[in-house]
């Protein structure tokens, strides 16, 4: 895949991409691994689970390592700041208008209507990839048992250790040769 190819899917993942991560995974995951199929599952599953446990945005970690599977180097650079440009761009100029005319009972009122519909996105987001992650009942124990930590507002970083000795305790070590 050329640069500008791989950038090109990303500005459009960013740029289409509402709701936050979960949105931005979702269409990732449609785009590059359901309809052109430039990514395997398996990468894409890679992707997520390395934006899971590093710092930042979950979105942009994904896009960065499957830019940098395809591409290298290059590749990371032209899929991140893909995936980043579009938002920065608007909040540079929905940023003032928002500070100006936030009070406004319209603009309210268009953010009280936003508000569930981006959950709702987030939840369909979620559905999706939960079907591609959720396979069995040791990945749903784990699955339940990180939900109700979320929701009990432990550390995401307690969370996510809690998982990896979950999953080890569950499926036990990966054998050798076994994982890419």
């Amino acid at each position: 895949m050329k640069l500008t190819t791989l950038a090109g899917r990303f500005l459009r993942i960013g740029a289409t991409g509402f709701g936050g991560p979960m949105a931005l995974m979702g269409l990732m995951q449609n785009l590059l691994v359901d309809k052109t199929k430039e990514v395997d599952a398996e990468d894409f599953a890679e992707g997520v689970a390395l934006g899971q446990i590093l710092p930042g945005p979950v979105a942009v970690d994904c896009a960065t390592h499957i830019g940098y599977r395809l591409r290298g180097v290059l590749g990371a650079v032209a899929s991140t700041g893909g995936i980043v440009l579009p938002a920065f761009l608007l909040m540079l100029v929905i940023t003032p208008l928002y500070l100006h005319y936030g009070k406004v009972p319209q603009v309210v009122g268009f953010f009280r209507g936003v508000g569930p519909a981006v959950v709702a996105v987030i939840l369909a987001a979620a559905w999706r990839l939960g079907k591609k992650f959720v396979v069995d009942y040791g990945s749903g124990a784990i699955a339940a048992v990180v939900c109700v930590g979320a929701v009990l507002k432990l550390h995401p970083i307690l969370l996510i250790a809690a998982a990896g000795a979950l999953g080890i305790a569950i499926r036990g070590c990966a054998k050798e040769g076994g994982a890419r």
